[in-house]
């Protein structure tokens, strides 16, 4: 965080949102399928700002650079074997990623096997989760009605924990509903970033598709017990003025690019 005339900002989120515009730019130029060279130029693109976020360190704002950089090469034509051999360099590199990793980043990934090894500790906060969306059962508690959220025993209910709220105190079906709405918003980008017919604009929306619903992924899947907690808020729900602005700034170059798609046809 940094504190500017007052205001708190977060330079993570601002850099998900220039990233994807430099990847873009310079994705779109490029002849399929996509070479070497290029795939590295690119992943230099991302990967400096998401080692900086790293070294934070914010190993969840990390981890969506690189899910934007694997979503846009993927569209700007990355052929099927390049994919597969970084899917394998990725995964012989993770026990080497695990000796840079703080420790209590070791201790949230061992707290996602067995969270009940040290539930007065780094298992706390799934445990509590848990128990909050549990006990929404089908319709919730009520408003303002839940006890894990109301008596303080959910942490970070305000931002990262914010669907556990939604599940104690609308339960399965305010669940349901929460998540078909980002279903209906991912799928939608997805069809804005199909149908524009202008390569930069097209791996924007790639872009902007990729980062909402890798976010939205990892964090109803942190607090439902079934990923690790790795911190990152819920696009549009959580509390953060920067998280929301970003998110806001990137619906509306996708709206001005369609606008302008259809004002072009």
């Amino acid at each position: 965080w940094l504190s500017l005339f007052g205001l708190s900002l977060q330079p993570s989120e601002f850099a998900k949102l220039s990233t994807i515009w430099m990847l873009a730019r310079y994705l779109s130029g490029q002849p399929r399928p996509l070479t070497g060279q290029v795939l590295l130029i690119s992943l230099v693109f991302a990967g400096l700002p998401a080692a900086m976020v790293l070294t934070q360190p914010d190993l969840g704002s990390a981890s969506i650079f690189g899910a934007i950089w694997l979503g846009m090469i993927w569209v700007a034509g990355a052929s099927r074997r390049s994919l597969i051999g970084l899917a394998c360099g990725g995964m012989a590199l993770l026990p080497i990623g695990w000796h840079f990793l703080k420790g209590y980043q070791r201790d949230r990934l061992l707290a996602f096997i067995d969270p009940h090894a040290d539930p007065l500790g780094t298992g706390f906060s799934i445990i509590q989760s848990t128990i909050a969306i549990g006990s929404g059962q089908l319709v919730g508690r009520g408003w303002f009605a839940g006890t894990q959220n109301q008596l303080r025993f959910l942490p970070e209910r305000h931002s990262d924990f914010i669907f556990s709220v939604i599940g104690e105190e609308w339960g399965w079906l305010g669940s349901v509903v929460v998540v078909a709405m980002f279903a209906m918003l991912v799928i939608r980008i997805a069809q804005i970033a199909q149908g524009l017919t202008d390569p930069q604009a097209s791996l924007v929306a790639t872009g902007v598709c990729a980062w909402i619903g890798y976010q939205t992924f990892v964090n109803i899947g942190m607090v439902m017990g079934v990923l690790p907690v790795v911190g990152v808020p819920l696009p549009l729900m959580s509390y953060g003025g920067s998280s929301m602005v970003t998110i806001w700034i990137a619906l509306g170059l996708l709206q001005a690019m369609v606008r302008s798609a259809s004002t072009e046809s």
